[in-house]
């Protein structure tokens, strides 16, 4: 029997930063901050009704920052990624389970600060901002080469700010989309993934993105959030991935529930033909034969699974 273990080779898209410029400007000293992102919404009044909600021992801490078309409370800030750890563990105590620490700077936390001319809010403000800068072309290049070096020399962490805060500065890139997407994923950072992906008029492949950061880093609520997507997804792409999900938890039963379904709803993908293939491979391997070589006929030995089904297959011997 086939090894119960799915290669994946789902690539998240990591942009080429050389392909882009923007041009030489000034640019501005900046001190890196840390701080905790609790929630997001799309609008002041929302954001303003959630900031009331929360509880009194974050509360005075916690303002509303304007990042894309959201609105985001944020708790705290420090210059010590250490301490920040400290006040993540305070919001998750104060129910913020989708809470996560960013990293931004002095002046991006100051010109992405939100009021809306009360005299509380204008006083709160010009406590915290002098200035309200913008991203020059010029940073917007050099935010872009920190966040694929931080996300290729994987630095999670790092990379979500640098996406951020491109996606603040009005910066549309499906392909940073899909990288916050699947960091978002191996966070569980579910809450703030759905802003983004509702963002979208086309949600598939973010929603791909993040779910395949979840299940690679086993999120224990993966499976919930997804459940309202899982069944109306067309591609079946889903379907298999809560499959690898309950596979990876060693709920093999529900694994081959959902791998066959997956099958079901999109036999011509070549993954979801693979995972079927695996299923009946347990006891039908007739079958499982055929279909290994029906991915095989669909497929290049460039392919990732060329080799592993080839190899099976003639152990088969069908």
């Amino acid at each position: 029997m086939i090894k119960l273990f799915l290669l994946f080779s789902f690539s998240v898209l990591v942009f080429a930063s050389d392909a882009l410029t923007f041009g030489n400007e000034k640019k501005d000293i900046k001190t890196t901050i840390y701080s905790v992102q609790l929630f997001s919404e799309k609008d002041i009044a929302k954001a303003k009704t959630t900031l009331e909600k929360t509880p009194e021992n974050i509360k005075k801490e916690t303002f509303l920052h304007k990042i894309g078309d959201y609105v985001v409370g944020r708790y705290g800030e420090n210059k010590s990624y250490s301490s920040m750890k400290q006040s993540l563990q305070k919001a998750k105590e104060a129910g913020y389970l989708d809470a996560y620490i960013i990293e931004s700077t002095n002046l991006d936390m100051k010109s992405s600060l939100v009021f809306d001319g009360t005299n509380e809010e204008k006083k709160q403000v010009a406590q915290k901002q002098d200035s309200n800068p913008k991203i020059s072309k010029f940073d917007k290049s050099d935010i872009l080469l920190k966040a694929n070096n931080a996300y290729q020399s994987g630095d999670e962490t790092g990379a979500m700010l640098y996406y951020e805060m491109l996606l603040a500065s009005g910066y549309e890139n499906q392909k940073i989309k899909n990288n916050l997407c699947y960091l978002y994923g191996k966070k569980g950072a579910w809450f703030q993934a759905k802003s983004t992906i509702e963002s979208e008029r086309h949600q598939g492949k973010l929603l791909y993105a993040y779910a395949y950061g979840a299940v690679k880093s086993n999120q224990e609520n993966y499976y919930n959030d997804m459940l309202p997507y899982i069944a109306v997804d067309g591609s079946g792409k889903l379907m298999m991935l809560t499959g690898f999900y309950f596979e990876k938890r060693e709920d093999m039963q529900r694994a081959i529930s959902f791998y066959k379904m997956a099958y079901e709803k999109n036999p011509s993908d070549p993954y979801n033909i693979f995972v079927y293939a695996r299923v009946l491979d347990m006891e039908q391997k007739t079958q499982a034969a055929a279909l290994y070589r029906d991915v095989l006929n669909k497929i290049d030995s460039s392919h990732p699974l060329y080799a592993t089904i080839q190899k099976r297959v003639i152990e088969l011997g069908e």
